[in-house]
């Protein structure tokens, strides 16, 4: 008995079963596994070979040279799945399947066919899956399907298809995944879908299409996956996706979208993913996603986009990532990002941003993926990840870095935290900077030149280990950031924390004092503590 095993023992397992005792009952070169499944594979095959086992359920032909099947050949009343992949067969006659078949699973892929007749599926009333893709089919004839009314799955990708009959589906009730993608079809009859109450994936991707007609969905209340991408769609009608309130997933990357209509998401309540890269969106409206409060995927990249409304993503509560890479975005409203507690993946890379906000990232707990590669940026606010965790991945490549006493708070956080994330990442200036890697950069370095000419040197203090760090500049200290050492419970002495350190740089010494109490009702109280420089180094 074959258990689950990795992959080698299970293909070694899988290898002895086809040389089973059940071997001697298939003709050559076809294969027997159990005496129920046969694989018949190879150019030698030019005709269904002779003595196939009578109590077959499941037969595969794979890459032979077979073009014709007789009438009669599969007349087999145990066949369940019968399959065709890369046989050079064109045609597929009547009285192939015998009077009536049990066949469940037909499926003819790869092969010049070019055209189906309806007298060819008039015995397969019990089909259930039915695939004929990356064939030639150049149309379908109407009735084609009147005799399989419990077709659940129907794959016709990859075809040559450029019209469909307007009631070809009509006898499919019971449809549950219809795949029309890879056709040249241009355009969708209004009421082509509207018998497919159960539908629950369509897929009509890369099918030239280029306008959708207002009913086009409106009967599809199961629908859970629309692919409507790589089409040339300019527009779409407001009430487009109105009574798909089940709908999870919505594919409209790599269309002409100018524009969309401000509802016309607004009836989507669980939609999770959306995504609406590669079009040529420039602005989008403010309550576009007011709608949609489960979603947890956004893709809006490769568009025009040059800013976003305010508040635009006030409803998300649920977005995990959120891509607007390869836009042309110059600024962001303060607070675009806030109240997005589960946001793990925020992608703004290859836009023109030369400034971010102090409060951009404030407070997303959740942040582990930054990117902010490809922008226009010289520094970025002093403060800006406090809020975030440690194990935030920040990729700051191929941005302007002005390396000065502003960046100071920046440099530190990317030797502590991030180095070999952004080792690509350098100073475009000044002239004895540049070209400097951040995480390599002497933070004593960064020096501001004050009005005469003086310099304004921040100063990074730190301790031996690296675990708390001080940032000053002549004026005052402006930040500290401290790792706190696994304590355990101490409770039940009010005492969360309490720590004294000794933090030393290129500019004198420093002491500093950390104390974290626990106060009534499990409040937490910091008390920060900073000395007068014990040592002074011109």
């Amino acid at each position: 008995m074959c258990r689950r095993m990795f992959l080698r023992p299970l293909l070694l397992c899988l290898y002895a079963l086809l040389l089973d005792r059940f071997t001697h009952l298939c003709p050559p070169p076809c294969q027997c596994f159990d005496g129920t499944k046969v694989f018949c594979s190879g150019g030698e095959i030019r005709e269904i070979p002779e003595g196939l086992p009578g109590n077959a359920t499941q037969i595969f032909f794979v890459e032979t040279s077979l073009a014709t099947i007789r009438n009669g050949t599969f007349n087999n009343s145990s066949l369940t799945t019968l399959v065709f992949l890369n046989n050079p067969k064109q045609s597929l006659e009547a009285g192939v399947f015998g009077e009536r078949s049990n066949l469940t699973e037909l499926e003819v892929s790869g092969t010049p066919l070019s055209a189906l007749s309806s007298e060819a599926f008039s015995s397969l009333p019990e089909l259930r899956k039915l695939l004929f893709s990356f064939n030639g089919l150049r149309a379908l004839e109407p009735g084609l399907f009147n005799h399989m009314p419990l077709l659940e799955a129907l794959h016709l990708q990859g075809n040559k298809i450029k019209a469909l009959p307007p009631r070809i589906f009509y006898p499919l009730r019971e449809l549950k995944t219809l795949d029309l993608s890879h056709n040249p079809i241009t355009e969708v009859p209004e009421r082509l879908f509207h018998p497919l109450a159960l539908l629950q994936v369509l897929r009509l991707s890369n099918i030239s299409l280029t306008r959708l007609s207002h009913g086009t969905f409106c009967n599809l209340p199961s629908l859970r996956e629309l692919s409507l991408d790589r089409n040339a769609l300019v527009d779409l009608p407001p009430g487009a996706f109105c009574k798909l309130t089940h709908l999870r997933r919505l594919h409209l990357q790599h269309n002409a979208l100018k524009s969309l209509p401000r509802s016309i998401f607004s009836h989507l309540l669980n939609l999770d993913t959306l995504n609406l890269e590669g079009n040529r969106l420039s602005a989008l409206p403010s309550d576009l996603f007011q709608g949609t409060p489960k979603l947890s995927q956004l893709f809006v990249a490769s568009n025009l986009l040059e800013t976003l409304p305010e508040g635009i993503f006030s409803n998300l509560a649920q977005v995990c990532t959120i891509v607007l890479s390869q836009n042309q975005l110059t600024h962001l409203p303060a607070g675009t990002f806030q109240g997005l507690s589960r946001l793990s993946t925020l992608r703004l890379d290859h836009n023109n941003l030369s400034a971010l906000a102090g409060d951009a990232v404030y407070n997303l707990s959740s942040l582990r993926v930054l990117d902010l590669a490809g922008n226009r940026l010289q520094a970025l606010p002093e403060g800006i990840f406090d809020s975030t965790e440690y194990w935030l991945t920040v990729t700051l490549t191929d941005n302007p870095w002005a390396c000065d006493c502003r960046l100071a708070y920046l440099a530190g956080w990317v030797q502590t935290w991030a180095m070999s994330m952004n080792s690509q990442a350098v100073c475009a200036s000044p002239d004895h900077l540049k070209g400097w890697a951040l995480p390599a950069l002497p933070l004593e370095q960064l020096v501001c030149l004050g009005k005469e000419g003086t310099a304004l040197a921040p100063c990074t203090y730190s301790n031996a280990e690296g675990t708390v760090q001080l940032a000053c500049d002549p004026a005052a200290c402006h930040q500290l950031t401290v790792r706190l050492p696994p304590q355990g419970d101490s409770s039940s002495q009010g005492l969360a924390h309490d720590s004294n350190w000794v933090l030393t740089s290129s500019c004198g010494t420093v002491r500093v004092r950390v104390a974290i109490r626990a106060e009534q009702g499990g409040a937490l109280r910091e008390e920060v503590a900073l000395s007068h420089k014990i040592q002074s180094v011109p």
